[in-house]
């Protein structure tokens, strides 16, 4: 966690630094305005369903095999915000092909992309969500909670290939790559870059960072949504009584979550390619809503603790 705290500073100072030089040419204040909308923009991206349902199901099959999952987010940030940054740099550079994809949103490259990666998202957490959704049947049918070990059985087996291929975080970094081929956030940094720079100045300096402080906000929440699930999935699969309780709780609305995104995923694609049309599924504030729904289950977590370590002390729960 250390090496990755240090990644993120090293960003963010880079970040800053273009900021502070290209004050020279932009006005203070739209220079700022631009880089904390950058910031705002990455971490409200961090909270879209497909990446909550990815980092979640990863970090969950992560840590029942006992592996220290606490920085999956930030190794699919990386990846993801590898592509927004690699636009962002073209962009500013004045590249035709990086203006042209940014610009041309009915392009056939845009639409292939867009669908390469909403294909793909949907793909990766729908596999990690069934091995999830084995899991839990698993803790149901079992008395007692050892999910140490990981899910086994016919269906984790059958996707033995792609769990291999995410067996340590760092893996994620290719995950997220892909993620970010379906190129609408970089798109959408990009339009940003090229409307904000030409309106405060086209200032290159204020143009490169502006990707830069995007990766940041992402990678930041990211990074500590993995870290968070990372420590509960932990907790709650460490014993029996309302440990397993917790358990079931916390892997059933991972799986739902991930059910929601790929049914929405499904949809889309077939809206997207005329295959069939069937009602859309609306997930703009799902990635919220199961963060919010996680920290109160972490919140009951912690009285739980507190109470049950009153209650071995020999003090009743219900006293001050």
């Amino acid at each position: 966690m250390v090496r990755t705290a240090l990644a993120l500073v090293g960003i963010t100072v880079i970040a800053l630094m273009l900021i502070v030089i290209s004050l020279s040419e932009t006005a203070p204040s739209a220079a700022w305005g631009l880089a904390l909308t950058a910031v705002l923009l990455g971490a409200r991206h961090a909270f879209d369903a497909d990446h909550i349902a990815a980092i979640d199901s990863v970090t969950r099959c992560l840590t029942a095999k006992g592996t220290p999952a606490g920085t999956v987010g930030f190794w699919f940030s990386l990846g993801h915000s590898s592509v927004v940054v690699v636009t962002g740099v073209f962009v500013a550079l004045g590249a035709g092909v990086a203006l042209d994809l940014v610009l041309a949103e009915d392009s056939a490259a845009r639409f292939g992309l867009g669908l390469w990666g909403l294909s793909f998202a949907t793909f990766v957490v729908a596999v990690f969500g069934i091995v999830n959704l084995v899991s839990l049947v698993g803790v149901l049918r079992r008395k007692d909670d050892d999910s140490s070990s990981g899910p086994k059985g016919p269906v984790t087996s059958a996707f033995a290939r792609v769990l291999d291929t995410v067996d340590r975080p760092r893996r994620m970094f290719p995950i997220g790559v892909l993620f970010g081929l379906g190129f609408d956030t970089a798109a959408t940094i990009g339009l940003m870059i090229a409307a904000g720079t030409t309106a405060a100045g086209s200032s290159a300096a204020l143009a490169l960072s502006l990707p830069l402080l995007f990766a940041v906000g992402m990678a930041a929440c990211d990074t500590a949504d993995s870290l968070f699930m990372s420590n509960l999935y932990g907790w709650a699969s460490r014993g029996r009584g309302r440990f397993r309780g917790y358990n079931i709780v916390i892997t059933g609305l991972s799986v739902v979550i991930a059910g929601l995104v790929v049914l929405a995923g499904v949809v889309e694609v077939g809206a997207e390619t005329n295959i069939f049309v069937l009602p859309e599924v609306d997930t703009s504030y799902l990635g919220i809503v199961a963060t919010v729904l996680f920290v109160l289950i972490a919140v009951a977590a912690v009285i739980t603790i507190r109470r049950l370590r009153r209650v071995r002390s020999g003090v009743s729960p219900d006293i001050g």
